[in-house]
């Protein structure tokens, strides 16, 4: 379990009794934990000081052909599952490691790429109406896309991820958090889900979470400026709320 939903946990879920641990069973309540805590969330609050995260328009992974002959690495030898995998697991080794905001750019393009291949070509296409109605300002039609996306494909984390996304633009924050907490529970290295995850904490004033979860996107994804500036915003509000 990654730290920051360890951390994240300890401070959101409720205490258990009887020495159950909450890590052993976070997978199982976390969701319905969560659901319940935010329901009486106010309807209409607002972030209104974060700026936008804006996602790439990429929905096909770059050729391999394109990279130098000696970056190339052979996965023909794993099972499909495997190989996305294995390639996701070498570009975010990268995405780690690049200092250059242009070319870090480039790598997490690449990931976005990847996640996007749900391995239904009807759902590649529905997520592709659902992404371009939310941007025109469609909310409706999004969510009715997403929704359906989700049925189809409820393991597409993905999908969780900009439908929760959206429940936050459209002031829902306790589907937000359900939905966002599930794309993580998928593919826990997802930063644009732990960006909004961030962002509903933030909402809250829970600093302490909001850091840790921004924290670890940064991890994740070091030359990543609009989440580098807040998780630099917080550390320093936080020193000096202790001071």
């Amino acid at each position: 379990m990654p730290r920051w939903a360890r951390y994240t946990a300890c401070r959101l879920l409720p205490k258990l009794v009887g020495g159950v641990s909450v890590f052993a069973l976070m997978k199982r309540i976390f969701l319905t934990c969560l659901a319940a805590m935010f329901a009486a969330l106010p309807a209409q609050a607002q972030i209104t000081d974060l700026p936008n995260f804006e996602l790439p328009n990429v929905f096909e992974a770059p050729a391999d052909e394109t990279k130098p002959e000696d970056e190339r690495k052979d996965y023909a030898h794993l099972p499909p599952k495997a190989e996305k995998q294995a390639r996701l697991d070498d570009l975010f080794i990268k995405l780690r490691d690049e200092t250059d905001a242009d070319t870090a750019n480039l790598i997490a393009e690449e990931i976005w790429a990847h996640w996007l291949q749900s391995g239904s070509a009807s759902v590649d296409l529905l997520i592709r109406r659902a992404t371009a109605a939310a941007t025109n300002g469609k909310t409706k039609l999004a969510r009715r896309l997403y929704d359906q996306i989700l049925v189809i494909e409820p393991d597409y984390a993905e999908a969780w991820a900009r439908s929760g996304r959206l429940a936050l633009d459209n002031g829902d924050y306790n589907r937000a958090v359900v939905e966002v907490s599930q794309a993580l529970v998928i593919e826990p290295r997802h930063f644009y889900a732990l960006w909004t995850l961030g962002n509903i904490l933030e909402s809250l004033e829970r600093q302490d979470e909001a850091l840790a979860v921004y924290s670890e996107a940064h991890k994740l994804y070091p030359a990543l400026e609009i989440v580098k500036k807040r998780k630099e915003y917080l550390e320093t509000r936080l020193q000096g709320e202790i001071l």
